[in-house]
């Protein structure tokens, strides 16, 4: 897929998904989605879907400890259980995506030549 259609694709789910999230999604089913970057912009999107009933973070991914530690709190002062934590070098994204059960991934990482979004643009 390329990079602009797949940025279409997701425009288009994002928008379709906050006008009739009921209808995408059982009633009684929480979204589980994963983080990966735990910086400012990780943090604040960590927040906004721990505000969320419908939504379940049961895994984080970063590299930088401090920044862990802050969206850690974040869990706490939500009264949300602690998320399992990928933090094994630049790569364990990859294996937080092989080996958790997600519906969908956040990345808030700086657009990098590693960046996975950067890597699934260039393979496709």
């Amino acid at each position: 897929m390329k990079r602009r259609k797949f940025l279409k694709t997701t425009a288009i789910a994002s928008i379709a998904s906050t006008i009739y999230p009921k209808t995408l999604f059982n009633a009684n089913e929480r979204l589980q989605i994963g983080i990966i970057g735990t910086g400012l912009r990780g943090q604040w999107n960590t927040k906004l879907l721990l505000d969320r009933p419908d939504v379940d973070i049961p895994v984080i991914c970063d590299i930088d400890q401090r920044m862990i530690d802050m969206t850690l709190k974040l869990f706490s002062k939500a009264g949300r259980p602690k998320p399992k934590i990928y933090d094994n070098g630049p790569e364990d994204y990859q294996n937080m995506i092989v080996k958790e059960s997600l519906d969908a991934v956040n990345i808030a990482t700086p657009w990098e030549l590693h960046h996975p979004m950067s890597i699934l643009a260039m393979n496709n």
